[in-house]
């Protein structure tokens, strides 16, 4: 089973803009670039309302199989070919704001001085001092002064890019087992470059990536995994042809954003036999393998939202083949396509039926 948790809040701070917020922009920005002989940093803060996950996983209705950071990239510059990006737990709380980086300007909220500018509220602690001393979290870290942020530094990420897309698919799971468990507080996610490249004197230009304020359909999620796989097959018989049909029935053209539809699967022979009365023998319901896997596609900007995955198996009752989908959090007004994949010993074959349906609010 998959869900999808989506940003609740999110905000870039940067060197040289050390109190204004960007609270209300469109991109977050991790970069490390020069303009002149003046170096400015950039780092991004994400944060996700998973209050529920608690309670959730004590009834059995959710677990953490893995935890996945989907985030897309958006007109990022001078990038290197291979560069890493890193992931932390933010170690205090901090303010979204209101502010642009270049249009409405304000220091409400999170900067790079301030967890919240306009009450100068240190990263460090509730002072306007500056000259104040280190007064880190446990197993937490960052500047001297704290400013940029402050993270633990016992739990990481982080995603290699070589030659490719920024695009982040980044894998969180332990940040949201430590959430869950009260091991570390909530204060959401630091996207940064290592220390040494945002030290050194080198550029390594400005990867942006589409906020939770973004007009289009790639706001930050965190794609959430686990094997909730029911399969019971009772007296139905195992469909073992080589030439074979996977498809759906009970099936809507739309279904509602927050709700969890059950699509039955069917898997029926291609060429059928006749038997000795002459009649196609189509009709009886038989159960596809446990390893059948679905994947979920957005139809037009052809995105995996769903992969093939332990997390996306087919299910099986008595009855037959089913799929449970999750729409909480997902984009409303989009078409998605449906496609499966049948992995006997090895033997991997893929079912692209062109079954399509929308998300409507």
């Amino acid at each position: 089973m998959y869900q999808f948790i989506t940003a609740s809040k999110d905000a870039s701070v940067y060197l040289q803009q050390p109190n204004q917020n960007t609270g209300l922009d469109q991109v977050l920005e991790v970069s490390k670039v020069y303009y002149g002989s003046v170096k400015d940093v950039s780092r991004a803060l994400i944060q996700f309302d998973i209050s529920y996950l608690s309670k959730s996983i004590a009834d059995g209705k959710t677990d953490i199989g893995d935890a996945t950071l989907v985030m897309k990239e958006t007109r990022s510059e001078e990038l290197p070919l291979e560069y890493t990006i890193y992931a932390y737990p933010i170690s205090q709380s901090w303010e979204m704001g209101i502010g642009t980086r270049f249009d409405d300007l304000s220091t409400a909220g999170v900067t790079w001085r301030y967890r919240e500018g306009d009450t100068k509220v240190n990263w460090l602690g509730d002072t306007t001092t500056d000259g104040i001393l280190p007064n880190f979290a446990p197993n937490s870290t960052g500047s001297y002064q704290g400013y940029g942020g402050i993270w633990y530094s016992n739990y990481s990420s982080s995603q290699n890019f070589s030659y490719s897309k920024a695009d982040i698919s980044m894998n969180v799971s332990g940040f949201l087992k430590a959430w869950v468990s009260g091991s570390i507080k909530n204060d959401g996610i630091l996207l940064k470059l290592s220390a040494e490249f945002e030290n050194n004197t080198k550029e390594y230009g400005i990867v942006r990536l589409f906020s939770k304020e973004t007009h289009t359909i790639y706001q930050p999620k965190i794609r959430l995994g686990w094997d909730d796989q029911y399969f019971v097959t009772g007296s139905l018989t195992e469909l073992i042809a080589d030439n074979i049909k996977v498809g759906v029935s009970n099936f809507k053209k739309e279904y509602a954003v927050g709700s969890k539809p059950k699509i039955k699967i069917f898997g029926r022979e291609l060429y059928p036999l006749k038997t000795f009365s002459n009649t196609l023998q189509s009709g009886n319901t038989k159960y596809l393998p446990k390893t059948t896997y679905y994947q979920i596609r957005d139809f037009n900007s052809d995105d995996i939202i769903i992969p093939f995955s332990e997390y996306s198996k087919v299910n099986c009752d008595t009855s037959g083949n089913y799929i449970i989908l999750d729409l909480m959090n997902w984009e409303i007004n989009r078409l998605y396509k449906l496609e499966f994949k049948i992995d006997v010993n090895g033997a991997i074959e893929y079912f692209d039926d062109g079954i399509t349906f929308s998300v409507v609010s």
